[in-house]
């Protein structure tokens, strides 16, 4: 199953961001995560990157398992998991690592919202 991929790297990017909330808030067993900016600014954008990842992933991984057990190509399914998982970096690296990159954090929504419509559209078209 191609899904199993993504969840997979998901999982994996899902850590990170994790690691890097509990470095910053004073955990000496992650201290390597919390390398500059420090600050509660930079803990507050770590929570709301770990947070809004956590808010969309469980729906798109249910929709690709959805339009994936209906028989969707594996190109198809593909192409909205590397579009949600780069979607989910750009914006994960942009809100959870760095103090502002607009771009990197628009295009890293963009990248997600277009791939949950899509899965969505699709997935009412069966």
């Amino acid at each position: 199953m191609v899904i199993s991929l993504y969840a997979g790297l998901l999982t994996i990017w899902l850590l990170i961001l994790s690691v890097r909330v509990i470095g910053l808030r004073g955990n000496p067993l992650f201290a390597v995560m919390a390398f500059a900016p420090h600050g509660k600014k930079a803990l507050e954008r770590a929570i709301r990157a770990h947070g809004n990842f956590c808010e969309y992933t469980p729906l798109f991984l249910i929709l690709l398992y959805m339009l994936e057990q209906q028989g969707a190509a594996a190109t198809t399914i593909h192409a909205y998991g590397a579009s949600f998982l780069v979607g989910r970096l750009m914006h994960g690296v942009c809100f959870g690592f760095m103090t502002q990159s607009l771009p990197l954090r628009i295009a890293g929504t963009a990248l997600t919202l277009f791939a949950l419509l899509g899965l969505a559209v699709q997935l009412l078209m069966l």
